[in-house]
């Protein structure tokens, strides 16, 4: 999300209120880094069933960059999630896998949570080298710890756009991604990859039912917490 203090406050309060806790199995709720500590307080003090997440991190484990914050201070920040790899990170600031290793490795010796974000262009998808775009983007992940990682498969083409891929595309790229993990990490445990990209509340659920999906990486549909909410008690009636 984005917005003011004022907002990250009201959008919590909010959530809290509508939300139902009793079915749902567990949300990341990521604001500006400037509004974490402020968070934390709010979802510490009032005993909340949130997840803080930071949405980037410094590359830098120990000396971060003029104005960079680096996973130890996310920690002391409260957060236990950390977004890497976002497709707005890609394409504007030009992060690269290696940059991104270092990101993923910072953010593991400090034993944060980390959403890796993987995902094609509509020209990549359109000359059919989507799966080898991806495949190459999990690379980075190859020598981090199993319990710390999760994937987040974001269609670049798709974000914003109010378009979606087949619920069938989803699950094909899905279960790709799945294998390529096992793969990679050489292991037979099953990593979760969660789908983002123009969820709204009306497709959210019947995404989420997909026996490859295992979570949502909701955005511009999150920025109402109210709706937000709906999204989250409909998915998880669903389950």
């Amino acid at each position: 999300m984005n917005g003011s203090k004022e907002k990250v406050n009201d959008w919590i309060t909010i959530f809290n209120d509508h939300v139902e806790y009793e079915n749902q199995s567990g949300c990341v709720f990521c604001p500006p880094s400037c509004f974490l500590d402020n968070a934390n307080e709010i979802i510490t003090s009032s005993n909340l069933k949130l997840n803080l997440g930071s949405q980037d991190l410094d590359a830098d484990a120990n000396n971060p960059s003029t104005g960079g914050i680096n996973g130890k201070m996310l920690k002391e920040l409260g957060c236990n999630y950390v977004l890497i790899g976002h497709s707005e990170r890609r394409i504007h600031f030009n992060e690269h896998e290696d940059l991104l290793l270092k990101k993923l490795t910072s953010a593991v010796l400090n034993n944060l949570k980390v959403v890796y974000c993987v995902g094609e262009t509509k020209d990549q998808r359109e000359q059919g080298v989507a799966t080898e775009v991806i495949k190459a983007q999990l690379q980075a992940l190859k020598e981090l710890p199993l319990n710390l990682i999760s994937v987040a498969y974001e269609p670049i083409w798709s974000i914003g756009k109010g378009i979606t891929p087949s619920l069938d595309s989803i699950q094909e790229m899905h279960q790709f991604i799945k294998d390529e993990l096992k793969s990679i990490l050489n292991t037979e445990e099953s990593i979760a990859v969660s789908y983002g990209g123009s969820v709204t509340a009306d497709n959210a659920a019947p995404i989420a039912l997909l026996n490859s999906v295992d979570g949502l990486l909701i955005g511009g549909a999150s920025l109402d917490p109210e709706s937000f909410s709906k999204v989250v008690n409909n998915i998880t009636i669903q389950d």
